[in-house]
C-alpha cells in the first residue's frame, strides 16, 4: 500500500511539473519605420520570428518605403491585383473617408511626401501652386475597387494619385498580430505596433485589467515619456494620434510644420487639439477615427464628430486662450479615464 502511494504521488508530481505556470512574457523590434511592442501572459514564450514574418507579409503589401512593395507598385501606376490586407485596409479607409467628410483620407500621398513626412525627407515648404497642383491628385473619390475574375484591383483617375495608409495600417497590423496570438490560444496581451494597441484579456498574474498611459501632448520630441492619464481596458483596440512628435520646424522662418495635412487645403493642419486617443473594437479603426479627429481642424469639430459617433470612446487633449500652458480635457461619456495630479 505504501508502495502505490509513493508511485501515485511520483506520478502526480510528473504531470505537475508537465503543466508549466504562465508567465509574463516580452517581444520588442523595430517595423514600420517604428518600433513594436508585446506584453503577453502564457505558459510558453512565442518565437520573435513569426511576429516579424508577419510584419514583413504587411510592410511587403502596404509599406511606402519599400520600393517594390504591392502599394509602391501601385502609386506608380502598376495594375496589380490587391491582397487581403490591403483589400480590408482601403475598405475601412473608404468608410472613414465618407464618415468625415474627407478629413480622413488616404490618397494623400503626393501631399505627405511634399511637405516632408513620406520616405525622402525635404524640410522646404512646397508653394502655393504646387499644392494646388497635388490637390487635384488628392480625394478618396477618385479611387475605386475594381472586383473581377482575376482578382480585386484599384483603379484610379489619376494614374498620378498616390495612397499612403500610414494613418490607419500600424493600426491595422497589430490586430493581425494579435489574431495570431489568440490563434496560439494565447487570451491575455498587449500588442502596440507604432503606438496602436490592441488589448485582450486581463493581466491575470495581477488579477486586474491591463493598465494603458496616455501621454503628455506637450512633451518635446526629444524627452522621456510621461503619462498625463491611465485608462483600464480589455477587448479593444486604442490609437492616439497627436502632432507633439512628427513635425519640422523651417530653419528660415522658425514656422513648425505638423505631419497631420488637411486633405481640403493641402498644408499641414493647425489645430488647439493636442491629441485625440480613440477606443474602438479594433485598433485599425482607433487609429483611423484618431487622424480623422486631428484633421478636422479644431476641438470642437472633434466634438462634434465624436456626439455623432457614440460607438466611439475617446479622450481630447487641448489647449485654449484661457489656459494657456495648460492641458484642458474632454472625455465621452461612455469612457472612464484617471488623471494625473
Amino acid at each position: 500500500m505504501k508502495y502505490l502511494y509513493i508511485l501515485f504521488a511520483a506520478v502526480l508530481a510528473v504531470a505537475c511539473q508537465q503543466v508549466s505556470k504562465e508567465n509574463v512574457y516580452y517581444i520588442r523590434g523595430e517595423a514600420q519605420g517604428t518600433t513594436y511592442g508585446i506584453t503577453y501572459i502564457a505558459h510558453q514564450p512565442v518565437e520573435k520570428t513569426a511576429v516579424d514574418s508577419i510584419l514583413r507579409v504587411i510592410d511587403l503589401s502596404m509599406s511606402t518605403y519599400i520600393d517594390n512593395s504591392l502599394i509602391s507598385k501601385i502609386n506608380k501606376g502598376e495594375r496589380l491585383p490587391i491582397d487581403p490586407h490591403f483589400e480590408k485596409v482601403i475598405s475601412a479607409s473608404f468608410d472613414i473617408y465618407w464618415q468625415s467628410k474627407g478629413a480622413f483620407d488616404p490618397s494623400i500621398g503626393q501631399l505627405i511626401n511634399a511637405w516632408g513626412f513620406g520616405k525622402k525627407e525635404n524640410h522646404t515648404p512646397p508653394t502655393q501652386k504646387q499644392i494646388d497642383s497635388l490637390l487635384a491628385l488628392t480625394g478618396m473619390d477618385k479611387v475605386h475597387i475594381n472586383d473581377t475574375p482575376k482578382g480585386i484591383f484599384i483603379r484610379k483617375d489619376n494614374p498620378n494619385i498616390q495612397l499612403n495608409f500610414n494613418a490607419i495600417a500600424q493600426g491595422y497590423t497589430s490586430d493581425v498580430i494579435a489574431d495570431y496570438f489568440l490563434s496560439k490560444q494565447i487570451t491575455n496581451f498587449i500588442v502596440e505596433v507604432g503606438g496602436e494597441l490592441v488589448i485582450h484579456g486581463r493581466n491575470t498574474l495581477k488579477g486586474k485589467s491591463w493598465t494603458i498611459g496616455i501621454d503628455n501632448p506637450l512633451q518635446k520630441p526629444d524627452e522621456d515619456r510621461e503619462i498625463v492619464a491611465t485608462v483600464e481596458l480589455t477587448d479593444c483596440g486604442l490609437a492616439t494620434s497627436g502632432n507633439y512628435r512628427k513635425l519640422w520646424t523651417d530653419s528660415l522662418t522658425g514656422q513648425k510644420y505638423v505631419h497631420t495635412i488637411n486633405p481640403k487645403t493641402g498644408r499641414p493642419q493647425p489645430s488647439n487639439l493636442l491629441s485625440a486617443t480613440v477606443v474602438a473594437p479594433s485598433a485599425m479603426l482607433a487609429d483611423g477615427y484618431a487622424t480623422t479627429l486631428m484633421a478636422l481642424g479644431g476641438v470642437e469639430p472633434a466634438k462634434a464628430f465624436l456626439k455623432a459617433h457614440k460607438e466611439l470612446r475617446a479622450v481630447l487633449l487641448y489647449s485654449d486662450e484661457a489656459h494657456k500652458g495648460q492641458i484642458q480635457k474632454y472625455v465621452t461619456e461612455n469612457f472612464k479615464v484617471e488623471f494625473e495630479e
